[in-house]
């Protein structure tokens, strides 16, 4: 492991799962920091580790499934890439039923378990996910205490003095180990963990290749950063029909590198665009599959589709966020035909809203929040708090209910 691993602020969650619930699932993509999040949580109490990427482990596993899951008696049973064989899972929760005791299994898995062929049982009422995204800023600056963005623009905060963005901050994104490497062995890894995503995990998911589709459909998503879904312009750019776009897509999301953020609307005047906003769980991934990879953020190529990427990059630090946040949220976009649009809406559990809209510019004018008004004005009856993130310097706070904030503040913020 390694000696100075980054903080996982959604390690206290773990810890606090684990205390009365028989199984806790990590779920993420691919070298994401599963493994090493299980280790460290395993290293605070009596626990063995297997991993199911070991051919011997995993044919025992499956032989033997009862004997696999008591070998540890009353020690905490680390189960790394649990998806290998789903056959376990039946037994696991005959296991379960027999001895209810919390904190006993702990899996880790790259593909959703309850969507992996094989799968018997979905553990109902017997286990708990966790779902790990890709490090978020405060993580990898390595910040004592987890940043809590939502909780502290809630108190109607004094506009901070912050620094301007860094776009080299967008085109690394959150994975630990290119995070660490020069910009072009960054590059590199991305290439070969994409490469081996579609020619091997894929292909054992879906029980059949298909790494030219979905290397082109990987490229699709990441070149819109975030952006809504249409599943007939997918089926027509990969050149397939719209249910096998459609499958790619599920396979996607079961391998966890696809984040979804859903419309939000409640209104009894007018439709609102139901379809959801779509990208990949990481835009170090997405900038280098779009070209952007090169970690010169003054490129030509950068600058012109580095708004896409801004969106996703807040977007994602958002959702890491919530996995800690002291006010649970949900994370939305709202588009009307009338032709109002919000970036990003966040839903408080007790109705409060927070419209965000994300500029990737270092200059703001009155425009910026033009759409925030319209949207406060439109549903009266929710407190909403307005922000404009942009990726210059200014802070300021206007009417009470409005900021306008450097993208930095997500993570920067006092």
């Amino acid at each position: 492991m390694d000696p100075n691993p980054f903080p996982r602020f959604l390690g206290p969650l773990v810890q606090e799962t684990l205390s009365d619930t028989p199984v806790v699932v990590i779920q993420g993509a691919r070298q994401v920091g599963k493994s090493t999040l299980a280790t460290i949580t395993g290293s605070d109490r009596p626990s063995r580790t297997v991993t199911l990427d070991d051919e011997l482990t995993r044919g025992i596993a499956r032989d033997d499934p009862v004997s696999f899951l008591q070998q540890a008696g009353d020690h905490l049973v680390i189960v790394d890439e649990a998806q290998r064989a789903p056959e376990l899972i039946l037994p696991l929760k005959a296991e379960v039923d027999r001895d209810r005791r919390p904190g006993r299994f702990l899996l880790t898995g790259s593909a959703d378990l309850l969507q992996v062929k094989g799968v018997g049982d979905s553990l109902a009422g017997r286990a708990e996910s966790v779902e790990l995204l890709p490090l978020s800023q405060g993580e990898l600056a390595r910040r004592p205490q987890p940043e809590d963005f939502v909780a502290w623009i809630l108190t109607s905060p004094r506009a901070p003095i912050l620094p301007r963005l860094d776009r080299a901050d967008v085109v690394r994104g959150g994975y630990p180990e290119p995070a660490q490497r020069q910009p072009g062995r960054a590059a590199r890894w991305f290439d070969n963990y994409a490469r081996r995503l579609a020619d091997h995990d894929a292909a054992d998911l879906h029980q059949g290749g298909y790494s030219d589709d979905l290397g082109r459909l990987l490229a699709i998503v990441a070149a819109g950063g975030l952006s809504e879904l249409v599943k007939a312009k997918v089926a027509r750019d990969l050149g397939v029909s719209e249910s096998t776009a459609d499958s790619y897509l599920r396979l996607m999301r079961v391998m966890r590198l696809l984040v979804e953020v859903p419309a939000w609307g409640r209104s009894a005047r007018g439709r609102v665009i139901r379809r959801p906003k779509v990208a990949l769980t990481d835009t170090g991934l997405s900038a280098q599959l779009a070209g952007l990879g090169s970690g010169d953020s003054t490129a030509a190529a950068v600058r012109e589709q580095i708004g896409a990427l801004v969106e996703q990059f807040v977007a994602l630090e958002l959702l890491k966020q919530r996995g800690w946040s002291a006010q649970p949220y949900d994370v939305h976009h709202f588009r009307d035909p009338d032709g109002l649009e919000v970036d990003l809406v966040l839903e408080l559990r007790d109705g409060r809203l927070i419209a965000i809209e994300v500029k990737s510019g270092q200059t703001v004018t009155a425009k910026a929040w033009t759409a925030l008004e319209r949207f406060c004005r439109r549903f009266p009856d929710r407190e909403v708090t307005g922000v404009v993130l942009h990726g210059g310097t200014q802070s300021v706070s206007l009417h009470g209910w409005l900021h306008v904030l450097p993208i930095t503040a997500l993570w920067q913020h006092p």
